[in-house]
């Protein structure tokens, strides 16, 4: 007889612990990054066109308040009100080594290049985002202070 609340399969322990872990990350116990990256700042209204242009890859993995929201993925926590949750050095940790704050993450490193496994080709030795670009995706992702509807 199965006990309630036991999950039989491993993919769904595996899923339901990486959400949890993500969570955390998004609680706060994200790995900080205190000082922008070259010493930049960021722009809002271009950080918004990077996190929703779809090379960046942000609306491939989560949902928020972005458009074409038919295109947002579920593989990483909602970013409605994570601008509430995180601060700017906790974002900033997010994107350049999400690993620091979860090594078990599915996130990949958007500007940390040294150290990592399973890496194209094409994108070894080279960041996806560059430093100007994480500036400019915190400076956004911190307006985001609404909950999801």
């Amino acid at each position: 007889m199965r006990k309630p609340g036991i999950i039989r399969s491993r993919s769904m322990r595996s899923a339901r612990m990486g959400k949890r872990l993500a969570s955390l990350a998004l609680l706060g116990l994200a790995a900080a990054m205190p000082a922008p990256l070259d010493g930049l700042g960021g722009d809002p209204a271009r950080g918004r066109a990077v996190v929703t242009r779809q090379s960046s890859t942000c609306t491939l993995c989560h949902a928020g308040p972005f458009p074409n929201p038919h295109l947002q993925g579920n593989i990483g926590p909602d970013l409605h009100g994570v601008g509430a949750r995180l601060d700017a050095a906790g974002l900033r940790g997010q994107l350049v080594d999400p690993a620091a704050a979860n090594p078990g993450t599915v996130m990949p490193s958007f500007y940390r290049t040294e150290g990592l496994r399973r890496v194209g080709p094409a994108w070894q030795g080279r960041p996806i985002l560059t430093a100007q670009e994480i500036e400019d995706a915190v400076a956004y992702l911190a307006t985001l202070r609404d909950p999801a509807p």
